[in-house]
């Protein structure tokens, strides 16, 4: 770890890092003590460019990749051959599935659950979410022809439970009334092989569990090449 007290680490929350290598760029980078990537493109190129740093990576399949949900995201098959490599080239412990957001009906967990069940025997970390339902959002599926979900911004806590248990052993991220684990957490500290220090600063917001030491290093505000219709962004 560099002189400051607290750790920083990077991290590509505001797009795609398997699209947008600008996180390689950013300024910041180099006073960054280790950086998480979040991608749902993942290519030999990427896992090569990521085993060069102190990286944990987030690889996001939800099981929609090439559907009109996620309609230029890979397909799940490619994406689970690529998340093999990946797995075999940082170590179990530098990866992480992500599953998010699920979207909470039934049907799309039953989606959800195949990805689980084909990649759980890589012995990874595995995170889930549930969709938030922006106005925008609501107005994207409507406008593809999908039935919009009838609740405000968060599922009713008890369905989100009751299909979190589907995914036995996975990390819950950013859902109110749900044990929670931050995408920066100290566990994630000490695989980067950084020993946390005794005040981390407190969290990123309410629910989030985010460590207040991370750093974004994508710049670009708005939605990335995916077009997810879920994205936060308008």
């Amino acid at each position: 770890m560099n002189a400051r007290q607290q750790p920083v680490i990077g991290i590509t929350e505001r797009g795609d890092a398997g699209l947008n290598f600008y996180w390689e760029k950013e300024y910041g980078l180099q006073d960054c003590d280790g950086v998480i990537l979040i991608t749902k493109h993942l290519s030999t190129h990427f896992i090569e460019r990521a085993a060069e740093y102190n990286s944990i990576v987030h690889a996001t399949i939800t099981g929609h990749g090439g559907t009109i949900i996620e309609p230029n995201v890979p397909p799940a098959d490619e994406s689970a051959k690529l998340f093999g490599k990946l797995v075999e080239t940082l170590g179990t412990d530098r990866v992480v599935l992500r599953i998010d957001p699920i979207i909470p009906t039934f049907s799309h967990v039953a989606t959800a659950k195949k990805v689980y069940e084909a990649l759980k025997g890589y012995n990874t970390r595995i995170r889930i979410s549930f969709l938030d339902n922006y106005p925008h959002v609501k107005e994207r599926f409507q406008a593809a022809g999908l039935e919009p979900l009838k609740y405000s911004f968060h599922a009713p806590l008890a369905g989100r439970m009751e299909m979190a248990s589907f995914f036995p052993g996975a990390e819950i991220c950013g859902e109110p009334g749900m044990e929670c684990t931050g995408c920066v957490s100290e566990r994630d500290l000490r695989t980067l092989g950084i020993e946390p220090p005794k005040s981390l600063g407190g969290f990123q917001r309410a629910a989030c569990k985010c460590l207040a030491v991370k750093r974004e290093l994508l710049k670009h505000r708005g939605q990335c090449e995916s077009g997810c219709l879920y994205c936060y962004w308008k």
